[in-house]
């Protein structure tokens, strides 16, 4: 089941045609223009892009401890389901969202989804290239000619591709698509080597499965953003105020969870109770605490424009990011679809 830190969604999103991407469909959902719920407070809708795991802690805590309430705002969850956030929030049946990664942000971006991002709750990729122990591989280049086992993308194998060229590999490894069985199908020696989310490698170490892991930034990866606010680009330009009392509570909130995460991941377990590991999650939230959220200015969720491009332009190079038509895309600019604007 897929999570940000465990058996992620983001790998098999790219693989999403552009109809589906621009198309989405959803019962519940938003629109352009803000709602009044019977208590008075403003309705918005925010949509996920995975199940609940504790990446949702500034979100839950906003909630919870009334941030979204002060703010005069009723924000409805829209549960991870077959349409992609990014989808959802183009099309307007929900005003906010959450993209898994920056990179299936842009595919959706080049394809003509009316969305823009808002704020980058991970300042970092935190996936990496994980291999069994006990098959000897110590780096990249050894992984030319295996199986990769993922989830039918072709930004996975890009990733693994060119991490192994750049390691000095001659041959491409290739791609199996298994979805979440990959994990067990590494484990087993039935593939060589996965993508793996921190929640991942934490349960191949809790199995008992030693694992040898290598950084995509290592090996000539940009680095990136991972769970990515964006927001329906007719919804900010007609509710400038209600989008920024969002984005504000919700700041507060991954400000709070940065300063506190004890409180902010007790209220995440008690709002999804039973449906979050909590050993799991106390090892994850060490890592986000310690290395995701934090960003280099110091603004909670800020972005650098910079960054999107140098991600626009690696995925333009490896011939994964595709117009409206669906053909490949030379140029890319990503200015109009990264805005700090909302952050305080």
């Amino acid at each position: 089941m897929p999570t940000l830190t465990s058996k992620p969604a983001l790998l098999a999103v790219a693989a999403i045609g552009v109809a589906a991407l621009l198309g989405g469909c959803s019962a519940a959902g938003g629109s352009s223009t803000s709602a009044t719920s019977d208590g008075g407070l403003t309705k918005v809708t925010f949509a996920l892009s995975y199940l609940p795991d504790i990446s949702l802690n500034g979100l839950t805590y906003a909630d919870k401890e009334g941030l979204f309430a002060d703010a005069g705002l009723d924000v409805e969850i829209l549960p991870w389901g077959a349409s992609t956030p990014e989808s959802l929030v183009g099309s307007g049946q929900a005003d906010f969202g959450l993209a898994t990664d920056i990179r299936t942000a842009l595919i959706a971006m080049a394809a003509g989804s009316k969305i823009t991002s808002l704020m980058a709750l991970y300042q970092h990729e935190p996936y990496v290239l994980t291999t069994l122990a006990s098959a000897g591989y110590t780096s990249p280049a050894d992984l030319a000619g295996t199986t990769y086992g993922g989830f039918g993308s072709p930004m996975e194998l890009a990733v693994v591709n060119d991490m192994i060229a750049n390691a000095g590999g001659t041959t491409p490894a290739e791609s199996v698509t298994l979805s979440v069985a990959a994990f067990d199908a590494l484990s087993s020696g039935r593939v060589d080597s996965v993508l793996a989310f921190p929640g991942d490698n934490y349960a191949f170490e809790q199995s008992g499965t030693a694992i040898t892991t290598f950084d995509p930034l290592d090996y000539g990866v940009p680095d990136g953003y991972a769970s990515l606010v964006l927001g329906n680009d007719d919804f900010l330009q007609k509710n400038p105020d209600v989008a920024k009392k969002f984005m504000t509570a919700l700041q507060a909130g991954y400000a709070a969870a940065l300063a506190d995460p004890t409180k902010a991941d007790q209220d995440t377990l008690e709002e999804y109770a039973g449906e979050i590991d909590p050993a799991m999650a106390a090892d994850t939230s060490a890592k986000q605490t310690t290395w995701l959220y934090p960003s280099a200015d110091g603004i909670v969720g800020s972005q650098d424009v910079e960054l999107w491009q140098k991600n626009a332009d690696w995925m333009i190079k490896q011939g994964i990011l595709a117009g409206a038509d669906g053909a490949p895309l030379t140029t890319f600019d990503v200015t109009p679809f990264v805005s700090n604007e909302f952050l305080k």
